[in-house]
Order: C-alpha cells, then sequence, then structure tokens
C-alpha cells in the first residue's frame, strides 16, 4: 500500500474538488490570486491520494512560478486559516527532515459560527439568490438569506435604520432584511477600510449607493458568480475613485496679504 493513502482526507476526486472550492468561496476575502493558485496546485497534486499530496518547496514554488520563501509563505498561511495541514516527514536515507505531505483539510462550515458579530460583519459568507417570489414582494426585490438557516422570525430591517447613513439604508432596504443590511454594510465598511479608512461614507454616499445598485441589477440578470466578491472588489474601486476625486477639489491654500499695508 502507497504510503499517502494513510493522509487521504477524501474518497474522490470530485470531494477533494468540492471541498477545495467551498474553501476558496470562503476566504474569498482572506486569499490573493498567488494563495489561490499555491492551494489549486496542492490539489492538482494530491488527486491520487485523495486531499494527500507530497511535494517539496522547490517544486511547488516552480509550479507557480515564484520563490521557494513565497511558496513556503503560503503553505502556512494556508494551514493557519485551516485549509491544509501540513505533516512532517523524515528522510529513511539521513534521518534528516524531509518534504511536508500536504493534507487538503475537509471544509467545515460550522468553524464559522465561533466568529464574533464584528468577524461575521467583515468575513461575510456566502449567500444564495431565492428565486421563489412572494405573493407581495416587490417584482424589482431579490430575497436573500444564509445558507442552511431557517429564519422563522426575521429582524426588522427598521432596526439599523438609525445606525446607517440614510442613503445606504434606503438602498438595502429595498433587498435586504436587517441580517443582510449588517452584513452588506459590513463588507462595504471592509472594502472602504482596505483603500483608506478616512474616506467618510456619509459624506459621498451617491457612488456607493451607485455601486451597490449596478451590482444588484448584474446579479438578478446573472452576470455574477458572488454578490459578495463583486460588492467587496466594486467598492475598493469607488473608494479609491472618491479618495481621487476628493483629493482633485482640496481648496488651495489662501495667500498670506497684507491688507493693512495696501
Amino acid at each position: 500500500m502507497h504510503y499517502l493513502s494513510d493522509y487521504q482526507t477524501f474518497n474522490s476526486t470530485q470531494e477533494l474538488n468540492a471541498n477545495v472550492d467551498a474553501h476558496l468561496k470562503n476566504n474569498a476575502f482572506s486569499l490573493n490570486d498567488t494563495d489561490r493558485a499555491v492551494l489549486n496546485t496542492i490539489a492538482r497534486y494530491a488527486v491520487k491520494f485523495a486531499g494527500a499530496a507530497h511535494l517539496k518547496a522547490t517544486t511547488l514554488a516552480k509550479l507557480i512560478d515564484k520563490s521557494e520563501k513565497t511558496a513556503r509563505r503560503i503553505v502556512n498561511k494556508l494551514a493557519d486559516l485551516g485549509i491544509i495541514e501540513k505533516v512532517a516527514t523524515m528522510r529513511k536515507v539521513n534521518g534528516g527532515k524531509g518534504a511536508n505531505i500536504l493534507r487538503v483539510l475537509p471544509f467545515n462550515r460550522n468553524d464559522q459560527s465561533t466568529l464574533s458579530n464584528r468577524e461575521e460583519c467583515e468575513t461575510p459568507t456566502e449567500t444564495t439568490m431565492q428565486t421563489t417570489k412572494n405573493e407581495n414582494e416587490p417584482f424589482n426585490s431579490i430575497n436573500l438569506s444564509k445558507n442552511n438557516v431557517l429564519d422563522t422570525s426575521v429582524i426588522p430591517s427598521q432596526a439599523l435604520k438609525s445606525s446607517l447613513p440614510s442613503e445606504i439604508y434606503d438602498a438595502m432596504e429595498r433587498y435586504f432584511d436587517a441580517e443582510g443590511i449588517y452584513k452588506y454594510y459590513g463588507i462595504l465598511l471592509r472594502a472602504k477600510r482596505s483603500i483608506h479608512n478616512d474616506i467618510i461614507i456619509e459624506d459621498n454616499a451617491t457612488p456607493f449607493v451607485e455601486t451597490f445598485l449596478n451590482a444588484i441589477l448584474k446579479y438578478k440578470q446573472r452576470k455574477l458568480h458572488s454578490l459578495e466578491n463583486y460588492l467587496y472588489r466594486a467598492w475598493q474601486t469607488t473608494t479609491s475613485q472618491v479618495l481621487r476625486q476628493n483629493a482633485s477639489v482640496e481648496p488651495s491654500p489662501v495667500p498670506d496679504y497684507d491688507w493693512l499695508n495696501d
């Protein structure tokens, strides 16, 4: 029996791929393109014994066309996020430390329940579109709710009205209950902070609202795979645009003028 069979984490390649996709989706805001490339590469080499790959850091670095230091750093990052597990090995010949066995771990949705309210706001989870319309639901609305949550006592969205900028609340209230508004406003705040924390949404609400409504339209037209990911990146772009616009209209300093001696 091959030694990697003892470290296998999945029963099939399909199960491996499904869990990798779940990890990528759940960590959309934590992983950059290189991080995702490393995870996908590990998964590609973990097919024969689903979930287990024995890759040297030098080999992984060549596969992603990055330095060995970068490859090691990203492997450690993926391990810290609970996406993979590193298993230390020893060389048979000289007894030295060998390359780690990398195990892709099963995605555990229940791990998200330990997050605080603030963390839930800053690291939103995936939502799904509900296609069934209620008789009293406006034609242009969307009903989005968390996966696997049976919400029998929805908090009224009015509960957040005094806590959000009025323009943002008015735009989101058309589509979400309080839970949804809290979640998507959290994405907005996180996207803004990642670019410039000093931008005040209340003073620049219009472009952020326009970005939101444009995303909703694209989502309804099924042009977006993930509303959360699109809005996060779109609001980042909006923040950058607002920052540039505000910088261009800053008043010039008034020169000193001695009117007494004029």
